[in-house]
Formats: C-alpha cells, sequence, structure tokens
C-alpha cells in the first residue's frame, strides 16, 4: 500500500495531480506476474529462503540504487524485516503474488509506508525488474521513506520477496519546520505551496488550487482531523516532519 492520494482531475486544471504510485502499484502485482510468469513454477512448500544472504541481495542494492543518485541509505528495521518476512511466506505458501492487505495495521509508527513484492528464478533478476518497474523504482528510491526491510523465501526454483518501506511517524523541530508559521489556503502561491504539492504527488505550479486543497484535506483525514485543506504549521509539521 502507498500513502500517495490520486485524485481524477481535469486536463485544464493548473494543480491537477500527477500520476500516484497508489494506483500504479496496485495495477503492478499484474504486470510483474505477467513479467515473471513464464518462469518455472517449484514445489507447493517453502522452504527458508537462505533467509539473510537472500535478503541480503535486495537490501544491498537498495542501497546502493540509492547511493548512486545521492540518496540517503534506508536503515534495515527488525520490525518491518518480520512484516515483510510474513508477507513473503504467504504469498509462496498460495503460490500467488499479491499486496500486504494488512500492511497499514502490522506496520506501526509510520507517517509514510509502502511495499514492492514480486518472485523470480533468484534475488538479482527479481532485483532487475523492480529496477525496470517505474512505481517499485519509486519506492526503493523515494526520498520518503527512511526504514526498510525485506522477507525472501525460496519455493522450489522461485524466490518470493517483500520489501516494506516506512518513514516513522515522529515530530521534528528543525529550523526550517519551526519556521513555517503562516498558513497556506486557497488562492495562495509561491514555493511553499509547491513543496506541499510535492510531498503530496501533485503537479509543482505553486497554486493553491482546489485539488490541491482536496489533496490536503484528504491527508488531514487520514490522520482523523476534520480535514479542512488548509496547509497551517500543523499540518505542515505533519507533511515534512
Amino acid at each position: 500500500m502507498d500513502h500517495t492520494p490520486t485524485p481524477e482531475a481535469p486536463a485544464d486544471r493548473p494543480d491537477r495531480p500527477a500520476g500516484g504510485p497508489r494506483r500504479a502499484l496496485v495495477a503492478l502485482v499484474a504486470v510483474l506476474t505477467v513479467l515473471l510468469s513464464g518462469l518455472v513454477a517449484g514445489a507447493v512448500t517453502a522452504s527458508p529462503a537462505g533467509a539473510t544472504s537472500v535478503e541480503d541481495v535486495f537490501t544491498s542494492h537498495i542501497n546502493q540504487a540509492r547511493a548512486e543518485r545521492g540518496i540517503p541509505r534506508l536503515a534495515v528495521n527488525a520490525d518491518l524485516v518480520r512484516v515483510a518476512r510474513g508477507q513473503a511466506n504467504r504469498m509462496a505458501s498460495q503460490n500467488l503474488l499479491y499486496h500486504n492487505p494488512n500492511l497499514t495495521t502490522e506496520v506501526r509508527n509510520w507517517r509514510w509506508v509502502g511495499e514492492n513484492v514480486g518472485y523470480g528464478p533468484d534475488a538479482l533478476t527479481v532485483v532487475v525488474a523492480f529496477m525496470q518497474s517505474t512505481p517499485h523504482r519509486e519506492n526503493i528510491l523515494s526520498r520518503d521513506y527512511t526504514q526498510v526491510g525485506v522477507g525472501a523465501v525460496t519455493v522450489g526454483d522461485r524466490v518470493w520477496v517483500a520489501e516494506v518501506f516506512r518513514r516513522p511517524l515522529r515530530v521534528t523541530t528543525t529550523t526550517h519546520l519551526a519556521s513555517f508559521t503562516h498558513t497556506l489556503r486557497l488562492g495562495s502561491t509561491g514555493a511553499d505551496v509547491s513543496r506541499v504539492q510535492g510531498r503530496l504527488h501533485l503537479r509543482q505550479t505553486g497554486y493553491y488550487g482546489t485539488y490541491t486543497k482536496a489533496a490536503v484535506s484528504r491527508f488531514q483525514k487520514s490522520l482523523g482531523w476534520r480535514g479542512r485543506g488548509n496547509t497551517g504549521p500543523h499540518t505542515w509539521h505533519r507533511l515534512f516532519g
């Protein structure tokens, strides 16, 4: 599951959303299945995937890809590894590729959370498939995430893998966060508006239009707030803290 809202917007809106990962990522399960479906299926009973070595292949390639692009590496988190291993084992036992429907409840303390799932004859084949797939690659290279957990399991000649990404929910008081004391609302313009649009995966026009307001409102409601759609200091801190 992905945190990005993907509302539809008329083509002539100045702040229409860009194509968001949520919609693409859900469809991508089928895409990845097609990509790898020609591989030989293994036995139904899963055995451990040489856990550490196979999982380390994925983790090291994730951080290598990020480092090559100047993106901070992800810290491996034991809780995320546990969730990822659970999903990898479920997929292997069912011989079925799908996203964890309970991801947002099994993963705790998250501000942003996402998942890649796949299978192939070996870890490197799946690594390549992930990097050639735009939504999977976006998860791997996203600056929203700071932690990762990888789970892998082998079924016969097939490796099943789940990668779980998270940015923990926390409050920070950096200079930039503390300096934001105003409110962005319908009609506001400027660099701060563009930052909000970028965080919510909207087209960065710098104009706070109706679709920017609606996206902010959805984000606020996801936090249990009323969702008026304005970006004040509290919403800003939750977006960028």
